[in-house]
């Protein structure tokens, strides 16, 4: 299960709820939590706020530092092969996922996927479990001209993806997305998707927040508000 946040500030508690039902689908008592901070590279601030929100919910709460620090690949693999829930943080995307690869960290998820964890995250967090996100990493990187572009996930969600949709840095996205032959999910602050086994759903933290499908057709840009569970079929490879 994929449990994918739009945004929303966690030190505020915006996300509560969604956080509270990540727990949840753990189905266990006092569940291994493991967080993923490499977007952010790393921040200590960023590692406490999560430490403390989900080791409040139950968590035995543990982080991945990629970061700054000398890893041991071995180890990379037994954090992600002992925990019940995995939470990637926010940040930049595009370093993430070059820092993931290098590591294995990429195909170390794929196969936390495939034995059933409970996988989640918000930002870049939520992007990298999608084919491909519109990301602000140039911005954050504070490049001459930046410009938002297509950063490429971990492909498990078989849609491209925009966070934080009801953010002004994101008005552009239904222009950025123009003309792309997959369908997209745009997901807004304090709401989730529940990617489960091919079936998604939508969860909120605030019921006056949406996610949204988007399809690119001959009369432009089609978009649905997302408000059922409806089934994907799954393309046989």
């Amino acid at each position: 299960m994929i449990i994918a946040i739009g945004g929303g500030e966690v030190g505020l508690n915006e996300t509560y709820e969604i956080d509270k039902f990540i727990v949840e689908a753990s189905k266990k008592e006092n569940p291994n939590f493991l967080f993923i901070p490499t977007a952010s590279k790393d921040a200590p601030a960023y590692v406490k706020i999560i430490d403390k929100l989900y080791g409040e919910l139950g968590c035995k709460t543990d982080t991945l530092y990629l970061s700054n620090v000398e890893v041991d690949k071995e180890e990379v693999n037994q954090k992600i092969e002992n925990a019940d829930i995995i939470y990637v943080g926010g940040g930049n995307t595009q370093y993430m996922m070059k820092v993931w690869e290098e590591y294995g960290v990429d195909k170390a998820l794929i196969r936390a996927y495939k034995s059933g964890k409970v996988l989640s995250g918000l930002s870049a967090g939520s992007i990298c479990w999608f084919i491909s996100g519109h990301s602000d990493s140039e911005f954050i990187e504070d490049i001459e001209n930046p410009k938002p572009i297509w950063v490429k996930g971990l492909g498990i969600i078989p849609y491209l993806h925009c966070p934080h949709y009801d953010e002004p840095d994101r008005v552009g996205f239904d222009e950025f997305y123009a003309g792309q032959l997959k369908d997209a999910i745009a997901i807004e602050n304090q709401v989730a998707i529940v990617w489960d086994n091919y079936e998604m759903k939508v969860i909120k933290s605030n019921p006056s927040k949406n996610a949204y499908k988007l399809s690119w057709t001959d009369k432009g840009v089609k978009k649905e508000v997302l408000n059922k569970s409806f089934h994907i079929m799954k393309r046989a490879n």
